[in-house]
This record gives structure tokens, C-alpha cells and sequence, in this order.
């Protein structure tokens, strides 16, 4: 019973490790790299980020899909809508159906309605949202993953050389 709390304390403080140096990394890496709106690519670490690779990598992935989806769903048509709910909610309709059709997941409706409520309203508002917006997705969802894999790799490190002891 310690041994299992110990663990999920242990886990609670390796996934706010994570988030942090994930969150910091992106941000300037997606900084670096000209984005205005370097918040973005934090925002998808802390998302996708999970105890586990695996689902970290499923979560990863529904969010990169989520974004190539919704994208163009708003920057083809938001252009000749006001900025409202009821414009809002027809985007985010026509992304959960074009989900729907696509066979894709609910999860990934999540991440196409997201990405549409978030570039509708900013991508009026400031110029190359929706662009910055797919790079920074990508930038956050590598850094998750990348970090993901470096973690694991020293917690089996660590675990062997304890081990050997």
C-alpha cells in the first residue's frame, strides 16, 4: 500500500516535471523558430503530455489531426462570417460532422472544435494564427513525445543500475 502511494506521488511529480521543461522548451523553441504566438506550442505539451508514452503519442496524434482538420475548416469559411456564437457553432458543427465523416475519433472532434474556436476568433485578430498555429501544434506535440522518450529512457536506466545494486 506505501510502496503504491509512493508511486503515484512519484508519477504525479515526474508529469509536473514534464510539463514544466516541455512547457519551457517549446515555447522557445517555437519562439526561435517566429512564431507570434509561442504560447501555443506550450499549450499542446501540456495537453498531450501523460504518465505514459503511449498515451502520450495517442494524444499527440489526435491533436495534429485535430488541428489539419479544423484549420481549414475555419480559413475557408470564417472569412465571411461576424464573429458570434451562432457562426461559432456552426464552424464547430461542420468540423464535428466533417470528423464524423472522416471517421475519425471523438477525441479528435475535441481537438478539431478547439482549434476551430481558437483560430476563428484569433486569426481576425492577429495575422498568421492559424499558420502559427500548425507549427506550434507540431513544436509542442514533438517536444512532448521527444521528452516522453528521454524520461522513460533514464527511468529504465535508473531502474537497471538500482538493479545491479
Amino acid at each position: 500500500m506505501v510502496n503504491h502511494i509512493r508511486s503515484q506521488y512519484e508519477s504525479f511529480s515526474n508529469l509536473i516535471w514534464k510539463i514544466a521543461i516541455g512547457s519551457s522548451l517549446s515555447w522557445e523553441l517555437s519562439r526561435l523558430l517566429g512564431s507570434e504566438h509561442p504560447y501555443l506550442a506550450p499549450l499542446s505539451v501540456i495537453i498531450c503530455i501523460q504518465a505514459t508514452t503511449d498515451k502520450t503519442i495517442k494524444l499527440a496524434i489526435q491533436r495534429v489531426i485535430g488541428t489539419i482538420v479544423g484549420i481549414p475548416i475555419v480559413v475557408l469559411i470564417a472569412n465571411h462570417l461576424t464573429i458570434n456564437g451562432l457562426s461559432l457553432g456552426l464552424l464547430i458543427l461542420l468540423g464535428g460532422y466533417m470528423t464524423k465523416w472522416l471517421k475519425l475519433s471523438q477525441q479528435i472532434m475535441h481537438q478539431v472544435a478547439l482549434t476551430i474556436l481558437l483560430v476563428f476568433v484569433f486569426e481576425k485578430r492577429t495575422e498568421n494564427y492559424a499558420f502559427d498555429r500548425m507549427n506550434d501544434t507540431l513544436i509542442g506535440v514533438m517536444v512532448a513525445v521527444l521528452l516522453q522518450f528521454i524520461w522513460s529512457y533514464f527511468k529504465r536506466k535508473q531502474k537497471n543500475a538500482s538493479y545491479k545494486e
